[in-house]
């Protein structure tokens, strides 16, 4: 079962989805990240304070450094007024052989995103699995001004592009947002199981476990492309045991060939039934 149309509702849900204690206070928690343009939210207290900033955390590389450059060249959302004035340096290569470094603001980039590649989560996949995740590769894809246009301007003849990324935050932010939008859609109490709580919360270091690509739809149908700025889908695994699993596929800029990146998180509850 895959479920490709998802619709928000609004639960009562009054006790941390991470740690599960009710004490005050509990704030709102957003599914898809501010900065990247999210209004899905969880409402009606969803996070204490604790988990709030050990989850929050995994934000930053990401959403702050490796998304900067898209993020102001598409006017993303930001609560640091700075981003649409930050400058972003572009080592190149000219045409008469010299090589600068561009400093460009937001409007003036290429917009260039990082999307990593890995194998299929091992939860998945019959594996020696340890620990960690193993990042198979990577596709840079540009979503500001025109790549040809861009060298001709600037008379380019190459450039070259750094990015990094640390302590695993992308994934853990990727299942994070997975496991949030399912309480978005669902509520709190479709889940039997939650199997990614202690990556999220930094207890344990197995986000290759739960998360990864599945390029050829092997595990759960592709997104595909489509309009919009993130699409969705919540696919049901049915496991040996007869128990239910959810899966959720995400997918940023679902019109370009980004990537779409599976997330295993947990198990329905036998009454529970999946909204039409």
């Amino acid at each position: 079962m895959s479920q490709g149309s998802l619709e928000q509702r609004f639960f009562e849900i009054g006790r941390c989805i991470y740690c599960d204690q009710t004490a005050d206070p509990l704030t709102d928690e957003h599914a898809v990240p501010y900065g990247l343009g999210g209004n899905t939210i969880v409402l009606n207290k969803a996070c204490c304070e604790k988990c709030r900033v050990i989850a929050s955390k995994c934000e930053l590389n990401p959403i702050h450094e490796n998304w900067a450059e898209v993020r102001a060249a598409l006017d993303f959302p930001s609560r640091r007024k700075e981003l649409g004035k930050r400058v972003f340096p572009l080592n190149v290569e000219l045409e008469d052989g010299s090589r600068t470094t561009l400093r460009l603001k937001g409007k003036e980039t290429l917009g260039l995103v990082q999307f990593l590649l890995y194998d299929p989560p091992a939860f998945l996949v019959p594996t020696d699995y340890k620990s960690g995740i193993k990042v198979t590769g990577a596709k840079l894809i540009g979503f500001g001004l025109n790549p040809s246009e861009f060298k001709k301007k600037h008379k380019i003849k190459s450039l070259s592009v750094t990015i990094s990324s640390t302590g695993n935050n992308f994934e853990k932010m990727v299942i994070k947002m997975a496991y949030c939008l399912v309480i978005a859609y669902w509520g709190i109490d479709c889940f039997a199981k939650i199997f990614i709580l202690p990556t999220i919360l930094n207890e344990k270091d197995d986000a290759g476990f739960w998360m990864g690509c599945d390029p050829e739809g092997r595990f759960v149908p592709p997104i595909g492309k489509q309009p919009g700025g993130f699409a969705p889908r919540i696919s049901i695994l049915e496991s040996n045991s007869g128990e239910r699993i959810t899966v959720v596929s995400l997918k940023f800029f679902p019109a370009s060939e980004a990537p779409e990146y599976v997330v295993v998180i947990g198990t329905l509850k036998t009454s529970f039934n999946t909204p039409e």
